[in-house]
């Protein structure tokens, strides 16, 4: 079976997809089946992986409205030379042309609940994509049960193509890191041990607003609470949330993008890892910091009760008063905490890429 993989997830600073198209391609590595893996790109990826797979790279710009021709024009011409048996991508990118069957994966449609979270040009981008896939994809892979109920509600028609295969944390984050690496994280942030924790994008889907006024409510009654450190990546339409961020610098850490050996540090030095999200597709960061044992504080929006399940704490995102209280109380119950703790790691462990290689390998031979 020769599979061809849209690869342009693994270009640029990693977030989400990303890393999803990085873990099911390493994890295709171990399939011991007849397969040969194509990965196109637009960029030459940092990865290196086996002979099993070719990489073809066709550089272009990567801005929204120059997408239209690395999709429509080059990705064809590409897949007329590779003459695959089947196509996937997991940005949702269905090929204009080409007899072979096509996969696509959907992550979510956070952008169809909430339209003003994103710009319009990458709004309009993905409903576009999005339905497309949706009618003419002939399997969409959903990462969650509330995606497929998402996509069902939006777009009817392709409930039956529908297969639900969860994400899973890296396994790089079941390893513990060494005392060395924690005292080097540490000190070249400059912080201690418990810590409150956000990990991603300073998008407004992230709902990071929220979580500010929560912590800032917090900080007004309880003296001795730990500051709230910031972990991602600047994105769109937060240009206020900056100020704020600034204007309490003692409480409040902004520490840009990090590469995950310093995330795995402060998911395990964390005291709480708070994930307030409007909404997400699946929550990687939730099952990453379950991995490494931390206590999650989620919302119960979306994918997240599925995903945390048993294995954190789930709160209403409507009110930040509660968060702080539960914030604080769980900090103050040492018992809790370390029931929750073994709760976390035991709930990461029913997610792997290993499964979610073969499930999705499953799909392909079945649609080939």
């Amino acid at each position: 079976m020769r599979i061809a993989w849209d690869g342009r997830g693994l270009c640029g600073p990693r977030t989400g997809i990303g890393w999803y198209t990085h873990h099911l391609l390493r994890a295709f590595e171990h399939i011991d089946e007849d397969w040969s893996g194509h990965i196109l790109l637009n960029e030459t990826p940092p990865d290196r992986f086996t002979d099993r797979f070719t990489c073809h790279c066709f550089p272009f710009p990567r801005t929204v409205r120059l997408r239209f021709g690395w999709e429509n024009i080059i990705l064809p011409g590409m897949l007329r030379k590779i003459s695959p048996d089947i196509w996937h991508s997991p940005l949702s990118v269905v090929p204009p042309f080409g007899r072979f069957p096509k996969a696509v994966t959907v992550h979510d449609v956070a952008f169809l609940h909430f339209p003003e979270i994103l710009p319009r040009a990458y709004r309009n981008y993905w409903i576009r994509h999005t339905r497309r896939a949706c009618q003419q994809a002939d399997r969409i892979l959903a990462v969650s049960e509330s995606t497929r109920r998402d996509l069902t509600d939006f777009f009817p028609g392709c409930a039956s193509r529908i297969e639900v295969i969860p994400e899973a944390a890296d396994p790089f984050y079941n390893q513990p890191p060494s005392q060395m690496e924690r005292e080097e994280v540490l000190s070249k942030h400059r912080l201690s041990s418990g810590f409150l924790l956000f990990v991603g994008t300073l998008e407004p889907r992230k709902n990071l607003r929220f979580l500010i006024e929560a912590c800032n409510q917090l900080h007004e009654s309880w003296q001795d609470c730990p500051p709230l450190v910031i972990a991602g990546g600047k994105g769109w339409l937060q240009s206020d949330l900056m100020s704020k961020i600034g204007s309490n610098p003692a409480k409040i850490r902004l520490l840009g993008y990090l590469e995950r050996k310093e995330l795995r540090v402060l998911y395990h030095e964390a005291g709480m890892v708070l994930i307030p999200s409007l909404y997400e597709g699946f929550g990687l960061p939730a099952v990453e910091a379950m991995a490494c044992g931390a206590i999650v504080v989620a919302s119960d929006a979306s994918s997240l009760p599925e995903v945390v399940g048993e294995g954190g704490v789930l709160l209403p995102i409507d009110d930040p008063a509660r968060w702080a209280g539960a914030i604080r109380t769980l900090l103050e119950s040492p018992e809790q905490i370390k029931k929750l703790r073994q709760s976390a790691r035991e709930q990461s462990q029913k997610f792997s890429w290993e499964k979610t290689a073969r499930e999705t390998f499953r799909v392909f031979r079945e649609m080939v």
